[in-house]
């Protein structure tokens, strides 16, 4: 037995809500949204998965912004719970990598404030 402990996250995560299918062993186990995600790994939302420690899976994220196309990336689980389950990924990917950037400049850009002449005085 291995301490899991290694594999405590180092990055925190951006509480952002990506849209993403999981599958395990060819098999979807669901649509579903990432509950919180860094370039390391994610916590996604998942009742009633069967999942368990060290199964290793497959997420397709649909992008939206390029035409709903999906940006697979794999990954290992590395807790699971009945609220979902915890993902270390598995390999580097560019596109998902420029897919979680651009979600992540989306969610952390100031905000831009509209000013109707009503409300200057």
């Amino acid at each position: 037995m291995f301490n899991m402990s290694i594999y405590h996250r180092t990055y925190a995560r951006k509480p952002i809500a990506i849209d993403v299918q999981i599958k395990f062993k060819g098999k979807k186990l669901g649509h579903t949204f990432t509950r919180n995600i860094n370039p390391f790994g994610a916590f996604i939302s998942l009742v009633k998965h069967g999942l368990v420690t060290n199964n290793f899976v497959e997420m397709h994220f649909t992008d939206k912004d390029i035409n709903h196309n999906c940006v697979v990336q794999k990954g290992i689980v590395i807790h699971h719970s009945e609220e979902g389950v915890g993902i270390l990924f598995a390999y580097d990917n560019e596109e998902f990598y420029a897919m979680l950037d651009k979600k992540i400049m989306e969610l952390t850009a100031p905000q831009k404030q509209s000013f109707s002449k009503a409300s200057v005085h």
